[in-house]
């Protein structure tokens, strides 16, 4: 049996590291702040996978990006994804020579597959996580790209059974309804991945405790989950988290983490 694994992601945003509800951005502080609050090679231990994402509204500083980039994968010794305005193989290839494992392409899915292929002829389709933005619209769940700021015309269901054929290695699927609001997972977005779907599914928007978190990894559709709550798991809250689903058997690797047992 694969492993479920417990994901952090960092939201950047014109050089700073920002909290997301609903899309809507809050600063919080540049890379020294995650550095005092976040202890990066402790919380290397604390996770599976880190994904940081530029969802920069402003022209993106590429350079600028990579910097933190640089600093936030010297300490991680786990996979880390890197995504936001990955438009074509340049970027790309500047991403996963500066830090990124893998990287996390949105537009690209509903702008220009071409370029899509071609990053994946490079680096490989399980170098690839294509990003999934989607919310309510009268009561059906609708796809958003560009920031949320683009509706696709397909709705989700039918673009999972689409996108099984494109060149990539898992899915990210993110609620904009729940994103950020700390509210736990919308689990009623399941119902529109079809059933044995054959791509590994990351699942975010809403996790802002461990309980949140065990009740997606619980799902037999979804394979990770992912929070960018940077308030709730500020300090030690990772830790907490990791050691709270270790303790509910839910099937996460045994890292350096252990679990203080109660006499």
């Amino acid at each position: 049996m694969l492993r479920k694994r417990l994901i952090f992601t960092l939201l950047y945003c014109d050089g700073l590291f920002v909290q997301s509800r609903n899309f809507n951005i809050q600063k919080v502080g540049d890379i020294n702040w995650i550095q005092k609050y976040y202890n990066l090679k402790k919380i290397s231990n604390q996770i599976d996978e880190l994904i940081i994402i530029d969802i920069s509204r402003n022209k993106r500083d590429i350079k600028k990006f990579i910097e933190n980039l640089k600093i936030v994968s010297k300490d991680f010794f786990v996979p880390i994804t890197a995504g936001g305005g990955i438009k074509n193989l340049d970027t790309a290839n500047k991403l996963l020579k500066n830090g990124a494992d893998k990287i996390l392409i949105n537009s690209l899915l509903y702008e220009n597959i071409s370029d899509l292929k071609k990053i994946s002829d490079v680096y490989g389709a399980q170098s690839i996580i294509a990003g999934i933005d989607c919310k309510y619209i009268k009561k059906k769940i609708k796809i958003f790209y560009n920031n949320g700021s683009n509706q696709y015309k397909k709705d989700l269901s039918i673009f999972l059974k689409k996108i099984k054929n494109f060149p990539v290695g898992e899915i990210f699927i993110n609620s904009i309804d729940r994103d950020g609001t700390g509210m736990g997972l919308d689990l009623n977005i399941l119902k529109y991945i079809p059933k044995n779907y054959v791509k590994p599914i990351i699942f975010s928007g809403g996790c802002g405790n461990a309980i949140h978190i065990e009740k997606g990894l619980m799902q037999k559709k979804i394979n990770a989950v992912a929070t960018a709550n940077l308030f709730n798991f500020i300090n030690e809250g990772l830790k907490e988290a990791r050691l709270s689903l270790r303790e509910k058997k839910i099937n996460l690797a045994n890292w350096d983490v252990k679990i203080n047992k109660k006499k």
